[in-house]
C-alpha cells in the first residue's frame, strides 16, 4: 500500500515539473539561463588564461583583440563565403560600392584603382599591391599622405615618398609620388634593392643587371646604336671596331670586360655611357625619359598582408576610402 502511494506521488511530482517547465518558457528559458552562465574554464584559469581561448556553445564568438573592425570583417566573411560557394556567382563590386561599404567615400573614387594578385605572397620582397591612375583623369593625382590599411588586422602603412630621378651611389632626394593619368605605382612590402623608392625611367633596365626586382624591370633601354650614331666624325674618333662591338651588345647590359682591339676613346665611351648612371646622364633631359611607373617600398622584414583572405583599403590623405581590395 505504501509502495503504491510513493510511486503515485513520484509520478504526480514529475508531471507537475513538466507542466511548470512549459509554463515558464520551456527550451527558450533554458537557453536564456544557460547564456548567462560564465565559462567555467575561465573561472579556473582566469579571463586572461587558457579560458580566454576556449568558447562554450552559448558564448559569443566576438574577439576583443585589436581595433573595432567588426563591420569590415563581417563583410569580408560574407564575400569570402560567397566566393567559396561555386553555386553562387561572386559579385564583382565597383570601386564606388566598395568605398560606400568600407568607410567614408573619397572624391578620388574611380580616379585611382587598386589591385593586388601578389598580396598573398609570404616573401616581403615578392609581396606587392598596385595602384593605377585612370587614363580618363584630367589632372595628376598626388599620393602624399595616402595609406593602405587592412580592415582585418587594422595594420596601416603610409605610401612612401620616392626619388623622381634615381642616381646610383648618392643619397637621393625623395618627394611625394604624383601619378599622371594612366600611370601606376607598385608598392612592395620589403626593402628596395637599390635602397630607396624611385620612378622608373628608360635606363632602369640596367638596375636589373645587378639586383632582383619583382616584378622585373623593363629591359627596353636605349640601344647602343642610338647612344653613339655611326657617322664620319664618330668613326674617326672611336674606330670601326667600336661600332661593331656596340652592335653586339644587348640592351640594358653593362659589359664586364672589353675586347683588346677597342680604341682608348671607345673604352672610355663604353665605361661612361653603357651603365645606369651613364645612360641617365645622357638621357635625363629627354621628354620621354621618365616612365609612367613607380617602384615604392615599405621596407618591412616580414609580410604585411594575409596569405589567404584580407580586406585592404586604399585611403586618401583625409582617411577616406578610395578603393578596396578583397580576396
Amino acid at each position: 500500500m505504501i509502495k503504491n502511494v510513493l510511486i503515485t506521488s513520484v509520478i504526480v511530482f514529475i508531471i507537475g515539473l513538466i507542466i511548470f517547465w512549459f509554463l515558464t518558457g520551456g527550451v527558450a528559458a533554458a537557453k536564456r539561463t544557460a547564456s548567462t552562465l560564465s565559462n567555467p574554464i575561465g573561472l579556473i584559469f582566469g579571463e586572461n588564461g587558457l579560458g580566454s581561448f576556449i568558447r562554450l556553445p552559448w558564448q559569443s564568438a566576438t574577439s576583443t583583440r585589436g581595433p573595432d573592425i567588426s563591420e569590415y570583417a563581417t563583410q569580408a566573411d560574407e564575400y569570402n563565403r560567397a566566393s567559396e560557394d561555386e553555386s553562387v556567382p561572386a559579385e564583382t563590386p565597383t570601386p564606388a560600392s566598395q568605398a560606400r561599404s568600407f568607410g567614408n567615400p573619397s572624391p578620388y573614387i574611380g580616379k585611382v584603382v587598386f589591385s593586388g594578385d601578389a598580396a598573398t605572397e609570404a616573401n616581403p620582397a615578392a609581396e606587392y599591391v598596385q595602384l593605377e591612375a585612370s587614363g580618363n583623369n584630367s589632372s595628376p593625382v598626388g599620393l602624399a599622405g595616402w595609406s593602405l590599411q587592412s580592415a582585418v588586422s587594422g595594420t596601416r602603412m603610409y605610401i612612401p615618398q620616392a626619388a623622381p630621378v634615381f642616381i646610383m651611389g648618392i643619397v637621393n632626394n625623395v618627394q611625394g609620388v604624383v601619378l599622371e593619368p594612366g600611370a601606376q605605382a607598385i608598392i612592395t612590402t620589403g626593402a628596395s634593392p637599390v635602397g630607396t623608392s624611385f620612378r622608373e625611367n628608360m635606363c632602369s633596365g640596367y638596375l636589373g643587371e645587378l639586383q632582383t626586382f619583382t616584378p622585373e624591370l623593363s629591359g627596353d633601354c636605349p640601344s647602343p646604336a642610338e647612344v653613339l650614331p655611326m657617322n664620319a666624325d664618330n668613326l674617326r674618333t672611336y674606330g670601326g671596331s667600336c661600332f661593331d662591338y656596340l652592335n653586339s651588345l644587348s640592351q640594358c647590359h653593362f659589359p664586364a670586360s672589353l675586347p683588346a682591339d677597342l680604341s682608348s676613346a671607345c673604352r672610355t665611351f663604353v665605361a661612361n655611357t653603357m651603365s645606369y648612371n651613364g645612360c641617365t646622364n645622357a638621357y635625363r633631359n629627354k621628354p620621354a625619359f621618365g616612365l609612367p611607373s613607380w617602384r615604392l617600398y615599405i621596407a618591412l622584414r616580414g609580410e604585411l598582408w594575409a596569405n589567404s583572405h584580407d580586406v585592404i583599403r586604399l585611403l586618401d590623405a583625409e582617411g577616406r576610402t578610395v578603393d578596396v581590395l578583397t580576396y
